[in-house]
């Protein structure tokens, strides 16, 4: 592990990380166990509640789009809790979309702060340590030496941001990409299903899934395509130019992952 960077102050914090994408499950599980803290996840916002119901927890991370409940109704029944403790557990917005408008949504619902995904470990960090200290007492949190990411090779992907949060771990990294490889396909095969379907609103969910991890991945050459896929196809607008922007991304997300079939 690199010795230079250090995290302190979040020892024994119990964090709920509340997000469906089993990437940023691994990488947040990651991240905050190396500072200390004890992490559990759910996949859903109805587990988030009764996790919240029956344990104590110092934070809750909460993704804002997830099957069977999503992250803003979740945090509506925490707030409506009895227990006036559990009830006021830190809650922070997890979310690729981060526009104002939609900020101030998560605030309205009840929810404490919000962080723009992927997670970035210095951001992460000065989040969930502000956050905690607004609603406990807890020792100085502070960090040291930012991360500076690694220029990439001739890939089509990076794992600059992967390595920066591994500290050097290779088997992390070795895990990320496996799971790349484990679940992404499962998601291509959504996409274009939904494609020739003309599902355009599932469509836009599976996109936001799958943006996520082309953002961890720092997949560049489809960032852009992947955002309009979802956009349009939430709206409904402009659906004629979806298909060109789908058979592009399949065919970047299936080079992609013959490359990290090589890397592994």
């Amino acid at each position: 592990m690199n010795g230079m960077r250090k995290y302190v102050g979040l020892e024994n914090k119990r964090i709920l990380v509340v997000e469906d994408v089993e990437l940023n499950q691994h990488l947040a599980r990651h991240i905050m166990e190396s500072w200390g803290c004890v992490v559990e996840i759910v996949e859903n916002g109805s587990l988030a509640v009764e996790k919240v119901k029956t344990n104590e927890y110092d934070l809750v991370l909460m993704d804002i789009q997830m099957p069977v409940m999503d992250g803003m109704e979740a945090t509506r029944q925490i707030r409506r809790m009895n227990d006036e403790h559990k009830a006021a557990v830190p809650i922070v917005a997890l979310t690729a979309n981060a526009m104002k408008s939609e900020m101030d949504s998560y605030l309205k619902v009840g929810m404490n702060d919000c962080m723009a995904k992927p997670f970035e470990e210095p951001m992460l960090f000065r989040t969930v340590s502000k956050n905690i200290k607004k609603g406990s007492k807890m020792n100085n949190a502070f960090e040291t030496v930012d991360c500076k990411p690694a220029l990439a090779g001739g890939k089509l992907y990076n794992l600059s941001m992967v390595e920066a949060i591994s500290g050097g771990d290779k088997s992390f990294t070795k895990r990320m990409l496996q799971l790349f490889l484990d679940t992404v396909p499962a998601t291509l095969a959504d996409i274009k299903s939904a494609t020739e379907k003309s599902e355009w609103m599932l469509l836009s969910k599976y996109a936001h899934k799958l943006k996520s991890t082309i953002d961890s991945m720092n997949i560049s050459a489809i960032k852009d395509d992947i955002r309009a896929i979802e956009s349009k196809g939430k709206k409904g607008e402009d659906v004629v130019a979806i298909p060109a922007l789908v058979e592009k991304v399949l065919a970047v997300m299936k080079e992609v992952i013959e490359q990290v079939k090589k890397e592994i």
